[in-house]
């Protein structure tokens, strides 16, 4: 055997990626990306509500918007928690 080819075998044999760990930090990232999403949700109400007139204006909508920042936020917590 070559020596690349032995170290190559010394690095498999001693380094071990875990897919339980890649497939946790994938629902990691992807929920911390729901976060940033749902952020631009609520900038894209507020640019509604200054543009459009009538009922959609109402703060209920605001309301909806921050609700799904916490929703978000907490599903990460939650995430981080149980992973």
């Amino acid at each position: 055997m070559t020596p690349f080819e032995q170290s190559l075998q010394w690095l498999v044999r001693n380094w071990r990626l875990d897919i339980a760990i890649l497939a946790k930090s994938s629902v990691l990232l992807f929920l911390f990306l729901y976060i940033c999403f749902s952020l631009v949700v609520v900038r894209q109400v507020q640019l509604m509500n200054r543009a459009v007139n009538g009922l959609m204006s109402q703060p209920l909508l605001m309301l909806l918007s921050f609700l799904l920042v916490i929703l978000a936020a907490a599903a990460f917590i939650l995430g981080l928690w149980i992973l």
